[in-house]
């Protein structure tokens, strides 16, 4: 039985460790390539002011012009080349005024930060009223794994609880697409297991492997959006896109 990946390794360390290797070693991915990009691109339309927060070196968002905040200063030096406009920073701390930006992304990053109240909340601080948020968290605490702990999450949501933490907030669901990944524990322990003894050997798999494989799936899946039945219709998903739209206070 595999141990607890927690009890043998400084996770945070761990983590960092794996993201600074996987930037310093990574090209950036054209937001283009990703299924979510004919999403973005409608959202964009005549529109100027677009954040990504915790994009690394796979934006989702146009990178010339755009503003991303990241605590990573490789990836923030990488899109810096590319014209965007970068600031190392937190997501529980924007560093804007409010009602500043046309569009908000964050894939799969407010999973990350203890704070999630402070994410939304600053998130919805920032986002011009009338406006989209679009991010992505996984869900449900019975799927949590050891490939969870090395991603670094704190947690996994319960629809019902999302739901609850986004009007709590001024962001209204208007659509999201839901995800069933595999569910076996002992595969995705074990593959945070092997990540974590070989992080290089990892990263370059990831890099060479996983990412162009990933990134080929979800353009052919492509982005099939609901509407109307969450959180009922994520009763059993394993991760979540939502579109909110960000109302008068």
């Amino acid at each position: 039985m595999l141990k607890a990946w927690s009890e043998e390794k400084d996770v945070n360390s761990e983590q960092r460790r794996y993201y600074d290797a996987l930037w310093a070693r990574s090209k950036v991915v054209e937001p283009s390539s990703w299924a979510m990009w004919h999403t973005i691109r409608l959202y964009a339309a005549r529109k100027t002011h677009f954040l990504e927060i915790g994009a690394g070196n796979r934006p989702r968002i146009p990178i010339a012009g755009s503003y991303f905040v990241d605590l990573s200063p490789r990836a923030m030096e990488t899109l810096r080349q590319r014209d965007g406009r970068c600031l190392a920073g937190s997501a529980e701390a924007l560093p804007f005024p409010d009602e500043s930006f046309d569009l908000i992304c964050a894939f799969e990053i407010v999973e990350h930060v203890p704070d999630d109240r402070a994410v939304l909340e600053e998130t919805s601080r920032v986002l011009k009223t009338g406006e989209r948020f679009i991010f992505s968290v996984p869900l449900h605490m019975e799927y949590w794994s050891n490939y969870d702990e090395l991603a670094g999450h704190v947690r996994r949501y319960d629809p019902v609880v999302l739901e609850s933490l986004l009007d709590e907030h001024g962001l209204q669901i208007e659509k999201y697409n839901i995800t069933f990944s595999p569910r076996n524990p002992y595969c995705r322990n074990a593959g945070a297991y092997l990540a974590s003894k070989f992080w290089r050997l990892g990263v370059a798999l990831e890099e060479g492997v996983a990412l162009p494989i990933y990134t080929w799936i979800d353009r052919r899946r492509g982005i099939q959006w609901e509407q109307g039945r969450f959180p009922e219709d994520a009763r059993r998903a394993n991760n979540v896109i939502i579109v909110c739209r960000k109302g008068k206070a």
